[in-house]
């Protein structure tokens, strides 16, 4: 076998061919490399062959992949996580229901909705504005910058009520946020469980409990700007009904059965023109904003409770689930017929599965890809954990961090936003936000 890495050249030995023990696994391979290294303080590093972490001894690699033991094994090390550190960030009175971040990503900014109808703003760890936006529970939030230089974001929130709640949030110095505007549909009373704003802030599409997607000409209306933006904690001002709300979607969409829990845009740059979608009825499914049709009906074979898409080549798909598993599907479509470089969602377009995994041992209540890294998810469960999956380890977490309260009704973890490559913010049932830092042995 043979050792090779991307790391620093003070990580790096050698690539000739060595003979070792067929029953070394992880921990045995990474003393090796570290009496190669010769380093004064070890580190504990990890394996990949062939695009796989090493997760048993040497023997059982060559066992299940039918390999010889003459064969020379290339195995590529790299730091290995250590635990996370963790920060109390808040708490809400009641649950945690949404976490997102306030701008492109790292981003410093960060907002969480609860059921108690207020939304805060967060940077660096600390709350610098809270706002009573709503009297109904918020259920999800959403957010995109409205700046170049990422001071201002537009925000929206869904609640049980069925109205989606939009405003404009200024940060920097004076954190504050505008008058709050509503969307509603007459004929939708029931509660909405999510809601994506698309890459330029003038559609915004939710859903919930009516099995409908609702999709909004959102526009800088919904958005104002006013003298009166508040930057200090309580109620903030709405907009007198019958002048700015949206009382009509301009698309409904029909077809999902049961309650819908995800809804994504698609970028424009790989989806152009539509949104995806995930529901309790074991679907995902694409929709073309322009024909307001569904182009594509996947079905994943158990109830989906959210999804996220790699940023990275080649295209996959997350998806979480309420049995507490996370599979990952790679998406197969061929190129769309007008915009260079993206792929056409239609019915010719295949999910096959290409990993499952339990990390969580009840409802798996979301999934994230980290926008930096094509090779860092995260997942949060009701079980009381947080953990970190890599598409390389297709069977079990890199990562699985316990939050909150221990015992048989643990804490339910809700809701997670990347903040960076590693730091994540959580939320759940015991109002906290947290935020994880996750680093590599040595620093890197």
């Amino acid at each position: 076998m043979s050792f090779t890495t991307k790391l620093p050249e003070r990580y790096q030995v050698q690539e000739d061919p060595l003979v070792v023990p067929a029953s070394l696994a992880r921990y045995g391979l990474s003393e090796v490399v570290n009496r190669l290294l010769g380093l004064e303080k070890l580190a504990p590093f990890d394996f990949v062959i062939n695009g796989e972490f090493l997760r048993t001894d040497l023997h059982g690699y060559l066992d299940a992949k039918k390999l010889s033991s003459e064969k020379v094994l290339r195995l590529e090390y790299i730091l290995a996580l250590t635990e996370p550190e963790q920060t109390h960030v808040d708490e809400f009175p009641d649950w945690v229901s949404s976490v997102v971040a306030l701008g492109h990503v790292p981003a410093d900014w960060f907002a969480a909705s609860s059921y108690d109808g207020s939304v805060r703003v967060y940077k660096a760890g600390s709350a610098k504005l809270t706002a009573q936006i709503s009297d109904a529970s918020l259920t999800a939030c959403t957010a995109l910058p409205a700046s170049p230089d990422g001071d201002v974001s537009f925000f929206a929130a869904a609640s049980k009520d069925g109205i989606v709640r939009c405003s404009r949030l200024q940060l920097g110095a004076k954190p504050a946020l505008g008058p709050v505007s509503s969307m509603r549909s007459p004929a939708h009373t029931g509660a909405l469980q999510t809601l994506a704003l698309n890459e330029d802030a003038s559609l915004l599409a939710g859903g919930g409990w009516d099995h409908d997607i609702l999709v909004w000409n959102a526009g800088l209306s919904s958005f104002a700007e006013s003298d009166e933006m508040q930057q200090t904690s309580g109620s903030v001002k709405r907009k007198a009904a019958g002048t700015a709300d949206i009382e009509v979607p301009k698309l409904v969409l029909k077809g999902h059965s049961q309650v819908i829990s995800c809804v994504q845009f698609g970028a424009r740059a790989r989806y152009p023109f539509t949104l995806l979608s995930g529901s309790w009825d074991s679907t995902v499914r694409v929709w073309d904003v322009v024909a307001a049709s569904c182009v594509c009906n996947w079905t994943v074979a158990r109830a989906v409770t959210s999804f996220s898409m790699s940023p990275g080549s080649p295209p996959q798909m997350a998806t979480s689930h309420e049995d507490g598993h996370v599979s990952l599907w790679d998406i197969r479509a061929p190129p769309h017929p007008t915009v260079q470089h993206a792929l056409s969602l239609d019915a010719s377009a295949g999910l096959p599965l290409a990993s499952a995994q339990s990390p969580h041992r009840r409802l798996a209540s979301q999934v994230a890809w980290c926008p930096l890294d094509a090779q860092r998810l995260a997942s949060a469960g009701h079980d009381g954990s947080v953990c970190v999956l890599d598409p390389r380890s297709p069977r079990m977490p890199l990562q699985r961090v316990r939050l909150g309260k221990p015992g048989p009704v643990p804490t339910k973890m809700l809701c997670l936003t990347w903040l960076s490559r590693d730091e994540i913010a959580v939320g759940g049932s015991d109002g906290k936000v947290v935020r994880l830092s996750l680093t590599q042995a040595g620093g890197e």
